[in-house]
């Protein structure tokens, strides 16, 4: 349900329920589908097959100006809406929109993107001063995840009329681990893997420098000794991977690499403890994911993470580039099963009250409703 493609975990969700709802809806990706996929999600999906792909930074660039204009006026499109930061598609978006005279929504996702390549943080930079000032400036609204990413919105330019706050939201029935399937595909990975009663310790997303994985490993290698029966379990896919597994084979910390999965809810599902160490984010699907599963989380005080992690309550934040602090947390979690327990419990109350999917495309749906 929520991998019906490839492609933004908000956009993919949005519009597959849009569609449930008989909204007419098309979307246009740069990431490759299939006739199933297409199919199972009852969404027109056209791919636009990258003029180059950055592969250190997982990465693709896209103008798909011409065959966006081809759909807004074949299909009859009322609403352009483009997600993505930093995105070539959101370039191409507003452009068509413009042409074509279409209402414009555009989503701000995050607080900013650095990739510790400095000719292409530079990049970014002018970008985000200029073009990106255009694409905010040319949105009939601008939609952010949350109110602690107004900051960012006013430094490109956006009106305060223009903003709404809508949050992710996750589908809580699809995100269960207390389900009698889920129970049975957790203990068969479980097998298959060989944990049997290690402690698990996971990540999902995609493996690259700006989610701070490296101090993860630094982390859990200062607990490592007090603990050995640790498991460190990476699932996605990215540029870091190869550089992952040599820094957590020096520090002889056992981890998996699972890779990209298409069904990820029995990862989620032998974790223990769920750490997402970025740098930087918005208002991160995997996070919400997580915590819907019941899973104790510690994550880093970016964006709108403290919007979901109450320090304390249903897990812990940390800051960022401090695995020191990290492991201290970590280590409280791992000696302590009724903490790992209670805090579930009450994050997975938390997105199921305040975050739940069908929430979010009722507001998106409403705007939607207002500008036409």
């Amino acid at each position: 349900m929520a991998k019906q493609y490839f492609g933004n975990p908000d956009l993919v969700r949005l519009s597959a329920r849009l569609a449930r709802k008989k909204h007419r809806i098309s979307v246009v990706t740069s990431f490759r589908t299939s006739d199933e996929q297409i199919r199972l999600s009852g969404v027109d999906i056209y791919e636009a097959p990258p003029l180059i792909r950055l592969h250190s930074l997982g990465y693709p660039l896209s103008f798909p100006i011409s065959q966006l204009y081809r759909i807004v006026r074949g299909k009859g499109v009322e609403i352009v809406h483009a997600l993505s930061d930093f995105s070539t598609h959101t370039v191409s978006a507003a452009l068509v929109s413009a042409i074509a005279n279409v209402p414009f929504v555009y989503a701000i996702q995050g607080v900013g993107w650095e990739t510790n390549y400095l000719i292409v943080d530079a990049l970014m930079k002018l970008y985000e001063s200029s073009i990106e000032r255009l694409i905010a400036k040319k949105a009939d609204r601008v939609i952010l995840l949350s109110e602690r990413l107004l900051s960012r919105a006013r430094k490109i330019g956006v009106k305060e009329n223009k903003t709404v706050i809508i949050p992710s939201g996750v589908d809580c029935n699809y995100f269960d681990s207390e389900s009698q399937e889920m129970r049975e595909k957790s203990a068969s990975l479980r097998g298959k893997m060989g944990l049997g009663e290690k402690i698990v310790v996971g990540y999902v997303g995609r493996l690259v420098s700006g989610k701070g994985l490296q101090d993860l490993i630094s982390a859990i290698k200062q607990i490592k000794s007090a603990r050995s029966n640790l498991v460190l379990l990476f699932v996605g896919e990215g540029p870091e991977r190869t550089s992952l597994e040599e820094t957590a084979k020096e520090a002889g910390i056992e981890a998996v690499f699972a890779g990209w999965q298409n069904e990820v809810l029995p990862y989620y599902s032998v974790m223990d403890i769920f750490v997402l160490p970025s740098l930087f984010e918005g208002l991160p699907n995997v996070l919400l994911e997580a915590m819907a599963m019941g899973k104790p989380v510690v994550a880093t005080d970016v964006g709108a993470n403290a919007d979901l992690v109450e320090n304390g309550v249903n897990g812990f934040l940390v800051s960022t580039r401090n695995p020191e602090q990290m492991a201290s947390v970590l280590k409280k979690l791992v000696e302590d099963s009724n903490l790992r327990s209670r805090f579930g419990e009450i994050g997975r109350e938390k997105v199921v009250g305040s975050f739940s999917l069908d929430k979010s495309v009722e507001r998106v749906e409403s705007l939607y409703n207002e500008i036409v």
